[in-house]
């Protein structure tokens, strides 16, 4: 567990875990010492439980050093697609299940309504809520600067894009006048659909909230051409080579490029 990184990843949620969390031995030092607060705490309200009821399936043992050889620095992608933290995912009968959502209500595959997962939190410790929705869709895709060719095709219907309602801090909803039966399969791929992004970390490079004077200086020390590239180049969550950025994968990068080894906690 990673300060409410995804716990579990397959089977549907319960109300809530049959046993008390046990913290993973990687992080007992750091609980014992205060650096981390109680695995407890960490959790989502209501997290996913892993069920293991198929046939030669058990509890695993924690901890261990995991290496692979990748042949090039951008392989940093392959921890993503390795990790398979997704809104929704397929599960072991290929049905499209909710992993990072607590669960979702599908109207005619017209109306798709996400309930969150509250207390969930980034990597970083930060909340996890609608905001990173919202973010993502007012301030990024339909931003021209920031998405010059609009918004992604799979949240349009013959050209119509998603009508999208942040419900509540916890309730998002997306609607088309036609049926999208594409958007959860997007969501759940190998190379998935991000619609969320870490607000409170991307906020600081764009400039509706930062300074301008500060964002000047931040695009010319980062050699990037304006405010826009460089807040793009700061989100790479499938590319997954910014280990500055709040993630919500089970494996959290943890070098700085370039190098010819890296490191994923």
């Amino acid at each position: 567990l990673l300060l409410g990184a995804v716990p579990y990843a397959a089977g549907p949620p319960p109300a809530a875990p049959a046993v008390p969390p046990v913290e993973p031995p990687f992080f007992a030092t750091q609980g014992a010492e205060g650096q981390l607060p109680p695995v407890a705490q960490r959790l989502p309200e209501e997290p996913r439980v892993v069920t293991f009821d198929a046939p030669g399936t058990e509890i695993g043992k924690p901890g261990g050093t995991l290496r692979i050889l990748m042949a090039k620095p951008r392989d940093t992608r392959m921890m993503v697609v390795y990790g398979y933290a997704r809104l929704v995912v397929y599960d072991r009968h290929y049905d499209i299940v909710p992993d990072i959502l607590k669960s979702i209500d599908v109207t005619d595959d017209r109306i798709f309504t996400f309930h969150l997962r509250k207390g969930m939190k980034w990597s970083d410790g930060a909340p996890f809520t609608t905001e990173d929705f919202r973010f993502f869709w007012q301030d990024m895709a339909e931003n021209k600067k920031v998405s010059p060719s609009g918004v992604p095709r799979e949240m349009t219907v013959d050209g119509v894009p998603a009508k999208v309602t942040f419900i509540d801090k916890w309730t998002v909803r997306y609607e088309w006048p036609k049926p999208n039966p594409g958007f959860l399969p997007a969501l759940a791929g190998p190379s998935p659909l991000y619609i969320y992004k870490p607000a409170h970390y991307l906020k600081k490079f764009h400039a509706k909230y930062q300074d301008p004077k500060k964002l000047a200086e931040m695009v010319k020390k980062a050699k990037r051409h304006n405010w826009a590239a460089l807040l793009n180049r700061k989100d790479e969550q499938y590319r997954n080579d910014n280990p500055d950025e709040p993630t919500l994968e089970p494996w959290v990068l943890k070098t700085h490029p370039p190098s010819q080894r890296f490191v994923f906690e």
